[in-house]
C-alpha cells in the first residue's frame, strides 16, 4: 500500500496557496496606492481647515489648494464636489468623490468622504 498522501506531497494546497497569494498581490497593488492617496488628501484637508483663519485665506482660494491636490493625488475629484463654508466661528471642509478600484475581476465603487470641521481663532 502507498503512503504518498502521509508524505505531504499533494499538490492542491500548493497550488491553492499560490492562488491566494496572486490574489492579494494583485488587490494589494490597486488598492494601496489609492488609500494612500485619499489618505493624504485628507490629512491635507485638515491643514487647509487649520489655516483657514490666517488672514487673505477665502474659501475660494481653499477650494482650489484643495483641488490642485486631489489632481497631484490623480484621484477623480471635480471642484463641485468641494465645498467650503464658513459659520459662527467655524470653518467647515467637505469632500465627496468616488473611486473605481479595478481588481480585474470585479469593480469596486468607494465613495470616499472628507468631512473637517475647525474652531477658527
Amino acid at each position: 500500500m502507498s503512503r504518498w498522501h502521509e508524505r505531504g506531497a499533494g499538490n492542491l494546497g500548493c497550488i491553492l496557496g499560490l492562488a491566494l497569494v496572486a490574489v492579494v498581490v494583485v488587490i494589494g497593488v490597486n488598492v494601496v496606492p489609492v488609500r494612500v492617496s485619499v489618505a493624504e488628501l485628507q490629512d491635507f484637508c485638515e491643514k487647509e481647515a487649520e489655516r483657514a483663519s490666517m488672514p487673505r485665506n477665502t474659501d475660494e482660494k481653499m477650494v482650489e489648494a484643495i483641488f490642485r491636490k486631489a489632481m497631484e493625488e490623480h484621484l477623480p475629484v471635480h471642484k463641485e464636489d468641494i465645498k467650503v463654508w464658513r459659520d459662527t466661528g467655524q470653518v467647515h471642509v467637505e469632500v465627496k468623490y468616488r473611486v473605481v478600484l479595478d481588481l480585474l475581476v470585479y469593480k469596486y465603487n468607494w465613495d470616499v468622504e472628507h468631512k473637517i470641521e475647525r474652531t477658527l481663532f
